[in-house]
């Protein structure tokens, strides 16, 4: 090591030329230090397109980009109710400029319904950033069929055993579970026909291939308005503001199915946290405004502003009741 003996502050031009020179032996990347978001985001939604985890998706993006001054690009990648989708997400080199919208499925259902096969680990490979919104199911028929309440529906299936089917987004969606609940408790023979998404399973009740379906209300309300099918109760614990008509559950007298389905927003594992909280502050602004709470009631949406911590506390309650469903209705994709 070489000997100081003496340190002798240089000139300004010469401090300010020897600045210069160290600057420019940086490279661009150091140098950069952009702040984030430096480039467009992308969105997975790991359901097919058309369903309610999508049309929140599209409508997020659209309103969060503008929020952050970026673009978001949304992609689907659906299957293996959201499975696929999350592993894809997860096993993606990491990008702090990558998030994906998730219902509660993937975070509290699917690690009991698919066990070892989930392949990736909720609390571990994903970062939470914050809940979105909010709807609850609703149990709808076809026309083709003389039903008119829940009570109609299990007379209709134990005077037709093996003849009443259902469509549902995948084994182990909400609608899955539920009916098979519902089953459970009333003792009606049902098929349940599992599909790659929300859309696809209301297109399969349209076109006559199943009877009913229970599913989150985005998808169906414009069906629902347009008469192509009949809504019998909705699972909230109160009536709808969009169906003010539609008995709850509980009124029908099946307290059992009362739920809602909320959505949320994930980033990658090791997410940083100023990026993390950045993100939820950028999403709340959005939750809390009047134009993007208005655009999400137009598809039977309620925002939910909150923290990280509130997403994770939320997720666990979800885990402990859907547990105990899987277990009464033996439910599993293995």
């Amino acid at each position: 090591m070489t000997k100081q003996t003496m340190f002798k502050m240089p000139s300004a031009p010469v401090l300010f030329s020897a600045v210069l020179l160290s600057l420019s032996t940086l490279t661009p990347t150091v140098l950069a230090q952009p702040s984030w978001p430096s480039r467009p985001l992308r969105l997975l939604i790991p359901y097919a397109a058309g369903g309610s985890t999508d049309i929140l998706g599209r409508r997020l993006a659209l309103k969060l980009g503008e929020e952050l001054k970026q673009s978001i690009v949304v992609e689907n990648k659906g299957g293996a109710n959201g499975g696929i989708g999350v592993n894809s997400f997860v096993k993606s080199p990491f990008d702090d400029h990558y998030f994906m919208v998730v219902s509660y499925t993937q975070l509290a259902i699917n690690p009991f319904i698919y066990k070892d096969k989930l392949g990736y680990d909720p609390d571990t490979d994903l970062t939470p950033i914050g809940m979105i919104a909010q709807t609850p199911n609703v149990v709808v028929v076809s026309n083709n069929i003389p039903i008119n309440s829940l009570k109609d529906l299990v007379d209709y299936g134990k005077t037709h055993p093996g003849k009443l089917a259902y469509s549902s987004a995948g084994i182990g969606s909400t609608g899955h579970l539920l009916n098979e609940l519902f089953k459970s408790q009333t003792g009606v023979d049902m098929v349940h026909i599992p599909y790659r998404g929300n859309g696809p399973a209301m297109q399969a009740m349209l076109s006559g291939e199943v009877q009913f379906n229970t599913d989150n209300l985005p998808q169906l309300i414009p069906q629902i308005k347009a008469g192509k099918i009949k809504p019998l109760a909705v699972t909230s614990t109160k009536r709808w503001f969009q169906l003010p008509e539609v008995p709850t559950a509980e009124e029908a007298g099946f307290s059992g199915l009362t739920t809602v389905v909320w959505f949320g927003l994930v980033g990658q594992a090791k997410l940083p946290k100023e990026v993390t909280m950045k993100m939820n502050a950028s999403l709340n602004r959005l939750l809390k405004s009047n134009d993007f709470t208005a655009s999400l009631k137009e598809v039977s949406l309620e925002t939910v502003p909150g923290s990280p911590e509130d997403m994770v506390s939320a997720t666990k309650i979800e885990r402990d009741r859907w547990k105990r469903v899987i277990e009464i209705s033996g439910a599993t994709a293995e």
